[in-house]
């Protein structure tokens, strides 16, 4: 029973004897303040799992995929597109500070656009390079 009670109490001596201390932060790469002696190891590790060795074959080439290339033209059209009808737009109704137009005709895009203003509403006619086409008619906007 001694012995027990001695056990106890060298359990609980050497439990209240190991202290908890203030836990710091200390990088371990040199470049955020490490050890400067771990920087050859760090850089060996980096090299031994680098799976893209320099290979100047392979460096600085830029692939594109045809759809890449096609995303970027149509892109590119779609914006010409969009600047030809906000001119023919601002034309036709007279936004922008343009005096509006009675009639008139633009080609966007490979399709021809006429405008008529007749009276009170504005008769648009859109031509597809096909020779297909469509008649609209616009009541005028009172601005």
């Amino acid at each position: 029973m001694r012995r027990l009670l001695g056990i106890v109490a060298l359990a609980i001596g050497v439990a209240t004897d190991a202290g908890a201390g203030q836990l710091t932060y200390q990088p371990v790469n040199p470049t955020f303040g490490g050890n400067p002696l771990n920087g050859s190891f760090l850089l060996g590790v980096a090299n031994a799992n680098n799976q893209h060795p320099n290979n100047p074959e392979t460096q600085n080439i830029i692939t594109t995929t045809p759809n890449t290339a096609q995303e970027l033209q149509q892109a590119l059209f779609s914006s010409l597109v969009s600047q030809a009808q906000s001119i023919a737009i601002s034309s036709i109704l007279g936004t922008n500070g343009q005096t509006p137009l009675n009639s008139g005709t633009f080609s966007i895009a490979g399709e021809t656009i006429n405008f008529n203003r007749v009276g009170g509403q504005i008769n648009i006619t859109l031509v597809d390079p096909n020779g297909n086409q469509t008649q609209i008619s616009v009541p005028v906007p009172q601005f």
